[in-house]
């Protein structure tokens, strides 16, 4: 993958994470709660993966993602263990959303959940502010 290339997925991955985020706002707004958490967690998702791209780097897996970004932005930094516990927060919610059928979540909970991918996009957001 060249410079050019990874800037470019970047890019996209960010624009994808902001469409994830609307449409759980989007989604929690109109009653579909357990597709909102799915949602604030791929909103992170895509992120976190843009974040990976501007070292060149990419994850096969969403398991994958989580280590890559925690070996390379949190174990020596620059970001904190917060932003790891995040996204692995996020990735365990929507798991129970998309893979258990009994699960349900309550309003305050969703909007919790999209408050925390908010606060992993800001986190993210100024290793990703150099791209053109």
């Amino acid at each position: 993958m060249t410079k050019d290339n990874a800037q470019a997925n970047a890019r996209d991955e960010i624009q994808h994470g902001n469409e994830s985020l609307a449409a759980a706002q989007c989604l929690v707004a109109n009653g579909f709660l357990r597709d909102a958490v799915s949602r604030a967690y791929y909103a992170a998702y895509h992120w976190a993966r843009a974040v990976l791209l501007t070292k060149g780097l990419e994850a096969k897996t969403h398991r994958g993602t989580i280590q890559l970004f925690s070996l390379h932005f949190v174990k020596d930094g620059p970001l904190s263990d917060d932003a790891a516990a995040l996204l692995a927060h996020l990735e365990t919610y929507r798991e129970l959303s998309d893979y258990t059928s009994t699960v349900s979540f309550t309003e305050t909970q969703v909007h919790e959940e999209i408050t925390r991918a908010e606060r992993f996009i800001q986190t993210c957001r100024p290793l990703v502010q150099d791209l053109p």
